[in-house]
């Protein structure tokens, strides 16, 4: 349910005069209150010394200050009157901007910290009277003709008067809304309601007012009527129109598409003539650059095969001569080493045969001493000196036999790497002839085998004529 739905529809004469009241806010208003934002009032205490006043633009306050701001504050006040047997209210809603002046706050210092409650309380029994007093002058009926316009600013320059008086600077907006009740049968009224004339009045003016509306009502929907009835016929030459331009647009691409079919026919036969000559020319190019290149190529592999096998023969006889150096290089070496082993060999054994005969004249001499000693101990002593003889000479042999197994088993071992290095060298060159032998039967078959397959190179043909394309 929407607003318009669900709030109550107001009577013909209540749209009157809420119509009269619209078209008097329209009035320019000339109350100028003055109003301050930054007043201030200084309160100055020195002892039994107090003095009040504004405070000015260069103030600087010190600890005996005090500073208290009169701002400018809103007032809302609404009254109510019933007339006529409360056939009809009026309602007086009031929005009242003040700010207190310097005066009022002077005579008023005990109520500084709240002066704007201070004014409202001091002042609503006078605001009060005064719209009162208003509005029980509408018991005459005179404002059914004349709207509340006038009344509203009645009021208004009332209470901004009243106050002003008061030391009270403001602005006062004052809104009247009027209220009727609804009487369906004018014989079923009671004898509250006195005032015919009045009653009348109202009556021809919500006659008056409906007549009014209703021509207007019908002024909007005959216009309305004429506005659809134009715009149905601007749509219907805009559609016509519209497929006047469209039907030109279909015979123009139908011609255009025509035209571009035709032009694009004679663009592709030319297209393919010309393909057709330059696949030609292409052909007979290819097989030029085909047959020159088959040229090139075998004589660039003969060439090629001439070279490797210069080269692969004088890399096989620098190998052949670089094997015998090796050769002749390795046997010079084992036969330095050999002699060189059998040098260290002799030395070892001459060195082996000195010791052995100074060890036999060490031991001759430890008989012939064990001899003498044998003269002056006994029995036992001499028996464990033969046998700590006997043993060192063990002992002595043992080592001997040691070092002749250790010198027999390096000779032997130098003898067999020596053997050993000579077989791989042997093999090794055995291995290379027989890769040379097959790899010279590879070339011969390749040569062969590429000889067989050279194919005939033929004179290519003629292009043909192409002047009648």
């Amino acid at each position: 349910m929407n607003k318009a739905q669900s709030a109550p529809e107001k009577s013909l004469l209540e749209q009157w005069l809420a119509e009269i009241s619209a078209e008097s806010d329209a009035l320019s208003q000339t109350w100028d209150p003055g109003f301050d934002g930054g007043r201030q009032i200084v309160i100055s205490s020195f002892g039994s010394f107090q003095k009040t006043y504004q405070r000015p633009p260069d103030f600087i306050s010190r600890f005996y200050h005090k500073t208290y701001h009169l701002p400018v504050d809103e007032w809302r006040f609404n009254s109510q009157i019933k007339l006529y047997g409360d056939f009809c209210v009026i309602d007086a809603m009031l929005t009242i901007r003040f700010q207190a002046t310097i005066k009022y706050a002077q005579t008023n210092l005990e109520a500084l910290p709240n002066i704007n409650q201070n004014v409202k309380s001091r002042c609503e029994g006078l605001v009060k009277d005064a719209v009162d007093q208003e509005l029980h002058k509408l018991a005459n009926g005179d404002w059914v003709e004349q709207g509340l316009a006038t009344v509203e600013r009645r009021i208004e320059m009332h209470i901004n008067e009243t106050l002003t008086l008061q030391n009270v600077q403001c602005r006062t907006l004052c809104e009247m809304l009027t209220t009727f009740s609804e009487i369906k049968d004018p014989s079923k009224l009671d004898s509250r309601f006195a005032h015919d004339d009045i009653y009348l009045k109202i009556l021809r003016k919500n006659f008056e007012t409906q007549e009014h509306q209703n021509k207007e009502r019908l002024r909007q929907e005959l216009m309305l009527e004429q506005q659809r009835l134009e715009r149905q016929q601007r749509l219907i030459d805009q559609y016509n129109q519209e497929q006047s331009l469209h039907r030109i647009e279909q015979e123009q691409a139908a011609f255009n598409l025509k035209r571009r079919l035709e032009e694009q026919e004679r663009q592709l036969n030319e297209q393919f003539l010309i393909e057709e000559r330059v696949h030609r020319e292409q052909v007979y190019h290819e097989q030029n650059l085909k047959r020159m290149a088959q040229e090139a190529t075998a004589k660039a592999q003969l060439e090629i095969q001439t070279k490797q096998l210069e080269i692969e023969q004088q890399l096989q006889q620098e190998r052949l001569i670089h094997q015998q150096q090796l050769k002749e290089l390795q046997l010079a070496a084992e036969i330095a080493d050999f002699e060189k082993n059998q040098e260290a060999w002799n030395g070892i054994h001459e060195r082996l045969r000195i010791e052995k005969i100074d060890q036999e004249k060490r031991l001759k001499q430890l008989e012939n001493t064990a001899k003498l000693a044998l003269l002056d101990i006994n029995q036992n002593e001499e028996q464990i000196v033969h046998e700590r003889l006997l043993m060192e000479k063990m002992l002595h042999e043992a080592r001997l036999k040691d070092m002749e197994l250790e010198m027999q088993i390096q000779e032997h071992e130098k003898r067999f790497t020596a053997t050993q290095q000579l077989d791989n060298y042997l093999r090794r060159d055995i291995e290379l002839l027989v890769l040379e032998k097959h790899r010279g039967e590879l070339l011969q078959e390749v040569k062969k085998t590429k000889h067989d397959d050279l194919p005939a190179i033929s004179a290519p043909m003629p292009p043909e004529d192409t002047g009648n394309l």
